[in-house]
């Protein structure tokens, strides 16, 4: 018999393109990306320049309301603001950084009419 523990499954990730604003904590200075994938424990997202170092805890917000999804109610989607840390980056296409980040804490804030 093999008693080696399995690792936990992976929280299912959907492929979502929104514009998702982010900061360090440490430097509070907001920058912009887009989203790539999110899971309930994570988001994948690309940036223009890295901002962001693994290790970093970040604040972001996920504009669910300005994604790329059809269908009539997209507009009344919350925002979904985050705090999470930068797992790990890589480089991108045309010099674009690639950010994992966990989600730690995270709110829905409705958008005001």
């Amino acid at each position: 018999m093999d008693f080696t523990e399995a690792s936990p499954p992976r929280a299912p990730r959907l492929a979502i393109r929104a514009p998702i604003d982010l900061r360090s904590i440490a430097i509070g200075r907001w920058t912009e990306g887009w989203t790539i994938n999110i899971s309930r424990s994570g988001v994948l997202f690309a940036m223009d320049r890295d901002a962001a170092r693994p290790g970093e805890d970040l604040e972001f917000v996920i504009h669910l309301s300005r994604g790329a999804f059809d269908g009539p109610g997209v507009p009344l989607l919350p925002d979904l603001f985050c705090r999470g840390r930068v797992v790990r980056t890589e480089s991108g296409e045309q010099s674009r950084a690639i950010v994992a980040a966990s989600i730690r804490r995270q709110w829905l804030r409705e958008r005001r009419r």
